[in-house]
């Protein structure tokens, strides 16, 4: 199961908690004027918190942060070697980059991203449009990690980036959109 963190900014004690059972919940329910927001990851929640709280340096940890590490390592650790490659897809209409992933195989992630199923989601959508002007999307190679969770790493460094840059990328993630949304609204204060 994937940890969540949980930013209490106005609470009984606030802070940072890794559950909401137990945790995050016991501080903000029957709380008036609670003001709360949950993560994907720690670094994310940390960014939230100072962006909420600029008068206060830094969180209240109410977990133990060692377990974290422990938890990170051991997914690292168990996976196959590289090399794998981060990707953008670049809409040649405009030039701009509209996704960004990673694999270790980029022609058989070419080949999936092609095909028709999941119209649904936005970056297909896009696909489907530039196919319909009758353009194919570029595939860019901007990175490549000897191991599947630096290519992780890297993938989401590609996404700041870009929304650095004031791109918002389609990536489906969490984590991602966390991130697009957190850049772009400190650009525009």
């Amino acid at each position: 199961m994937k940890t969540k963190f949980y930013v209490v900014v106005k609470g009984l004690q606030p802070g940072i908690f890794n559950k909401w059972d137990g945790g995050a919940k016991q501080n903000v329910e029957g709380y008036r004027g609670a003001v709360y927001k949950s993560f994907s990851k720690l670094e994310l929640a940390e960014i939230w918190w100072q962006q909420m709280s600029p008068e206060t340096r830094s969180p209240t940890y109410h977990f133990d942060q060692s377990e974290i590490s422990l938890e990170i390592q051991s997914i690292e650790t168990d996976e196959e070697p590289g090399p794998y490659y981060t990707y953008l897809i670049i809409d040649p209409r405009t030039q701009t980059p509209f996704y960004v992933g990673q694999t270790r195989d980029v022609e058989h992630r070419k080949v999936g991203h092609l095909r028709d199923s999941n119209k649904n989601r936005a970056y297909k959508k896009r696909i489907a449009s530039i196919r319909k002007d009758g353009l194919e999307p570029e595939f860019l190679v901007v990175d490549t990690q000897p191991t599947n969770a630096d290519s992780l790493r890297s993938e989401t460094e590609w996404v700041k980036k870009l929304a650095y840059q004031g791109i918002r990328v389609l990536n489906g993630w969490r984590e991602h959109k966390e991130w697009i949304d957190l850049i772009l609204k400190e650009k525009t204060e």
